[in-house]
């Protein structure tokens, strides 16, 4: 009975012992988890201010210049300059405006695994 119960504590003091190293570990990670998505989140939420601001800017120049454009087409006098620069004025726009839609996503993704937990 000795010979069996021996060898049958020995694992059970192992196994405990690496189990708890183990559990250290994981809690550790899951820390480190939390405190990454925290860093993440407000740099995202602060990279969408500044886009924010940016498309609102953006979309203000677009709309004066397509009236500007648009009074000059029906006067028959727009230029092709006129054109360019209003095509690549829309192309900006477009382009802020998925990077503000994208940080948005990322930011709803982050609030989404927060509540997870």
């Amino acid at each position: 009975m000795k010979k069996v119960i021996l060898p049958i504590l020995a694992i059970l003091i192992l196994t405990a012992c690496g189990e708890t190293k183990t559990r250290q570990e994981i809690n550790r990670r899951k820390a480190a988890l939390v405190e990454k998505q925290e860093t993440e989140l407000k740099k995202a939420q602060a990279e969408l201010w500044k886009t924010d601001s940016l498309l609102q800017l953006t979309n203000q120049k677009f709309d004066s210049l397509t009236k500007e454009v648009e009074l000059h087409k029906q006067s028959l006098k727009a230029t092709p300059e006129e054109l360019t620069a209003l095509t690549q004025l829309r192309i900006k726009r477009d382009s802020i405006r998925t990077q503000y839609e994208a940080l948005g996503l990322k930011i709803r993704y982050i609030h989404k695994k927060q509540k997870e937990k």
